[in-house]
């Protein structure tokens, strides 16, 4: 997986990342901005004009050609990252305020603008890229005010549905356990539900939120392929996380082969996200997680 950057309408449209994994073995998950943030990282402030500019159609040109600069690099058949973490509030395209209280004024934009950008990279020849549509797990971020539901682009626009799960919710709580428990419904700090899930085939989703419970049965009633682009560790100097937690990476492990059916990707760098111990690659300090990871998914070999 890399992230396009996006600092730029010309860096959008044409990422100097391709020449990076051409040629590689590996089947590419992309992260593509929706706005410019002018610079290479995209969370930032969002681009009100800009992201006016592609609701209206606008940017449509920008999407063409980086579809087009896809397929010549032998991506036509990447996974496309649209928007990810839409629901939190640091992304240039957040349907939330940066303060995490509530809905923007450009909410409105978000719908559109996916469409639009998905439409002009279908109609490039050559292109078989899947969408995926990623909130985060509203106990990692959360928008009070916003049913995600009236955020989906619809069948016609998205090939997966997908969440970022992370093992902090905010506040420290008393057991592992408890904090899975909170990520698997969604809930946020303290037990905090912004928004509860409409019912989905008779299932509800009341005092829950948007979690791991949800995303799979979102993905069942969408007939969709269920993701997880980012998942992983956080420090406990981080959003009050679990640390070193194998009982995170065990629950994960078995939701994962119970539910998923498209890419897990564990999020294995960062400084408040924990690595595993991976000699000669990464060392997160964290021995117990590594084991219950090897043990999940270790083939044996």
């Amino acid at each position: 997986m890399d992230f396009v950057d996006a600092t730029d309408w010309a860096r959008i449209s044409d990422p100097w990342q391709l020449s990076n994994w051409k040629k590689s073995p590996f089947q590419m998950i992309w992260g593509v901005p929706m706005l410019p943030c002018g610079g290479p990282s995209t969370q930032c402030a969002t681009n009100v004009s800009d992201y006016n500019l592609v609701a209206s159609g606008g940017a449509d040109g920008y999407y063409k050609t980086l579809a087009k600069n896809l397929v010549s690099a032998g991506f036509g058949s990447s996974d496309i990252r649209l928007g990810w973490e839409f629901n939190g509030s640091s992304m240039g395209w957040s349907i939330c305020n940066q303060a995490g209280s509530g809905p923007t004024s450009w909410l409105n934009d978000f719908v559109p603008a996916f469409r639009n950008i998905v439409t002009s990279m279908r109609s490039v020849s050559g292109a078989s890229f899947k969408f995926i549509w990623n909130p985060i797990d509203t106990s990692n971020s959360s928008c009070p005010g916003v049913h995600l539901e009236n955020l989906y682009p619809g069948d016609s626009y998205v090939d997966v549905v997908a969440l970022d799960v992370y093992d902090g919710i905010g506040t420290k709580i008393s057991s592992n356990a408890t904090r899975y428990s909170d990520l698997l419904n969604g809930v946020g700090s303290g037990g905090y539900v912004a928004v509860s899930p409409n019912a989905i085939n008779g299932q509800k989703f009341s005092a829950q939120g948007y979690g791991l419970k949800w995303i799979a049965a979102f993905g069942k009633e969408h007939n969709k392929v269920v993701s997880l682009p980012e998942w992983g560790l956080m420090a406990t100097s981080q959003n009050a996380g679990g640390g070193d937690d194998g009982y995170f990476v065990t629950q994960m492990a078995d939701w994962i082969k119970a539910n998923a059916t498209g890419p897990e990707l564990f999020w294995n760098s960062g400084s408040g996200t924990l690595p595993l111990d991976i000699p000669n690659y990464t060392n997160g300090n964290t021995p117990v997680a590594t084991a219950a990871f090897k043990a999940a998914f270790s083939t044996g070999s």
